[in-house]
């Protein structure tokens, strides 16, 4: 973004005498009403993104070049516009951050994106999106300034790529260029992504109702897999552009605290069982636990464990990766038989004197890996 860094002065002033309010009304109507997460992509000068933040919204203003970012910090210093150092095609640190968005725009944006990395970029907005999430685009006709790195746009790939991807096309409309250059039109186009888990409610379905069961194993990994999104998404790191990987040792971590207060209570887990016997990481660490060795409160990410408490929790956490890694993750399948959710092992070593619940310790035990939709179902 070298050309924007060098053009700042010039740029910002032009996008700031652009009232947003006039050039995005003709999709404001299908804001969410409420208070939502929104996301400006390439948000520039921040014009757009204090324009949303003012009708009470939350905005992650995403903007790669250093001189705009500062610039539209210095304008718009508004506390629910939060700025970050982002941009299309790879998005890393969106896609880390766990968050998810009720409505995107990208604002003169989607001409930066080169045309043979437009599907692996659009991949990426559907899964920022989140069910019935609006995503805003507007197209830029005419030629481009040397060196601004803008490419040829068309609505029609936008249509084939919305079509491949789940979105429905709402509304699209030509405009004329609002800073009067007779040579640049656009075309605004809004779209929305239907409100059906973003495409992961058949897998879901076929996991709780198809898929054979002996125990309670599936359908609490899928829980624990809940509790992983709602409340340690950011230990989820990227695979690529459709999975992400969670530390083994964590899914282990919440697989424990799910289950120590449903034996302690005798419940059931398979068919004529009420205690740990028969459960395959019931072994001494579980019992342990059992015991109260850990005080169940305080199984929880960042905390410190030493003597026989570590040695117990570590022991606990190793059998319960073993069984996920044995059974759920196994034969957790969809409906071709292919494992939706495969482990890496890792080597978490010898029992410890001392434990730290971190993600450094957590990986230790391995990987699992989550498709990318899913795991943006759950976090909705």
């Amino acid at each position: 973004m070298s050309w924007y860094d060098t053009q700042a002065a010039t740029l910002v002033p032009r996008y700031e005498a652009v009232r947003p309010e006039a050039l995005h009304a003709w999709w404001r109507d299908l804001l969410p009403e409420a208070s939502a997460t929104l996301l400006d992509l390439g948000a520039g000068s921040g014009r757009d993104a204090a324009w949303l933040a003012s009708l009470g919204h939350e905005v992650v203003a995403a903007e790669p070049s250093a001189a705009m970012r500062q610039q539209g910090q210095r304008l718009h210093p508004d506390p629910r516009i939060r700025w970050t150092d982002d941009a299309l095609p790879e998005m890393t640190g969106l896609l880390s951050s766990g968050l998810g968005f009720d409505a995107m725009l990208l604002s003169a944006v989607w001409q930066h994106v080169p045309p043979g990395q437009r599907a692996r970029a659009f991949r990426k907005l559907g899964a920022l999106l989140r069910p019935g999430g609006l995503l805003v685009l507007t197209l830029r006709h005419g030629p481009a300034p040397q060196g601004s790195g803008m490419h040829p746009v068309c609505a029609g790939e936008v249509e084939a790529l919305a079509r491949d991807h789940g979105l429905m096309l709402l509304r699209q409309i030509a405009m004329p260029d609002q800073q009067g250059r007779p040579e640049v039109s656009w075309t605004g186009m809004a779209l929305r992504l239907p409100d059906d888990g973003t495409g992961a409610l058949p897998l879901l379905r076929h996991v709780i109702l198809n898929d054979t069961k002996s125990s309670t194993y599936k359908l609490g990994l899928l829980r624990v897999l809940c509790r992983a999104a709602e409340g340690a998404a950011g230990l989820a790191e990227p695979e690529g552009d459709d999975f992400v990987q969670l530390p083994l040792g964590l899914i282990a971590l919440l697989w424990l605290r799910l289950y120590l207060p449903l034996i302690r209570a005798h419940l059931p887990q398979a068919p004529g069982n009420s205690g740990p016997d028969g459960l395959g990481f019931a072994r001494a660490g579980f019992r342990a636990l059992l015991e109260g060795v850990v005080p169940a409160t305080d199984l929880r990410i960042g905390q410190r464990f030493s003597g026989a408490a570590a040695k117990a929790l570590h022991a606990a956490l190793g059998d319960a990766a073993q069984t996920i890694t044995r059974m759920p993750a196994t034969f957790m399948t969809d409906p071709r038989g292919g494992a939706i959710l495969p482990v890496t092992r890792g080597r978490a070593g010898a029992a410890p004197e001392a434990l730290l619940l971190d993600a450094a310790s957590l990986r230790a035990f391995g990987t699992l890996r989550v498709p990318l939709h899913l795991w943006r179902a759950l976090q909705s």
